[in-house]
């Protein structure tokens, strides 16, 4: 490493899970540094700096500072291109390119639901049940998406950075993926992968609210 390379994120947010699997994949050297939400680190005049918003995650490296998870897996497979997040020919980068796309299709919806949940705590059954229903029919394209490999092909890509942690997430907030058995074989595919682990465990071993937000999913 010939420079400083931190990554600020949270441990409970599926787009800071996939900056640190983008780093990971590429084998570089990098800090991941603590965003702590519940005491306004990232409304702080520091992190505000660096992220306008107060959103995670947040890439430094060296000099440059991108923001928005998508953008950060981007810039990594554009600085540095080996390992690639782009195997194949031009047809299967349009796949890669839409399925990364597409991805925040699920993430928009998962985060809705944990949103609803922690703000609506007496919500009725039927409530949830309909905001559940929203992620079902999401999730039903990615079922017909996903074959014996990975999600734009036999080989890992930026789809499977973009798309693997909120999908994954379902089950770490405590849903389930049985109605979608490609599904639950793809996060078990994704989640043997070192760089899925290191998150996943990160997040299980953290006092994060949400572990049971999508329980009955």
């Amino acid at each position: 490493m010939t420079g400083k390379r931190v990554l600020y994120w949270a441990t409970g947010s599926p787009p800071s899970w996939r900056g640190r699997i983008a780093l990971e994949e590429k084998g570089l050297e990098y800090t991941a540094k603590l965003v702590n939400f519940a005491e306004g680190e990232n409304r702080s005049p520091e992190y505000l700096k660096l992220n306008p918003r107060g959103q995670v995650p947040t890439l430094v490296d060296d000099d440059i500072i991108v923001n928005e998870s998508l953008g950060i897996d981007l810039y990594l497979q554009d600085a540095y291109p080996e390992p690639s997040f782009l195997p194949g020919g031009k047809e299967v980068h349009a796949r890669v390119y839409q399925r990364f796309q597409e991805s925040q299709n699920v993430l928009a919806k998962l985060i809705e639901i944990m949103h609803f949940k922690m703000r609506h705590t007496n919500a009725s059954e039927a409530e949830v049940k309909e905001k559940y229903q929203v992620l079902k029919d999401e999730l039903k394209f990615w079922e017909s998406y996903v074959g014996d490999g990975y999600m734009a092909g036999p080989d890992f890509s930026l789809a499977d950075v973009a798309v693997g942690p909120p999908i994954l997430g379902v089950k770490l907030f405590g849903g389930s993926l049985e109605a979608f058995p490609k599904l639950a074989k793809y996060t078990e595919k994704i989640e043997a992968c070192p760089s899925f682990q290191r998150v996943c465990e990160a997040y299980k071993n953290s006092n994060c609210l949400g572990k049971e937000l999508l329980s009955g999913f």
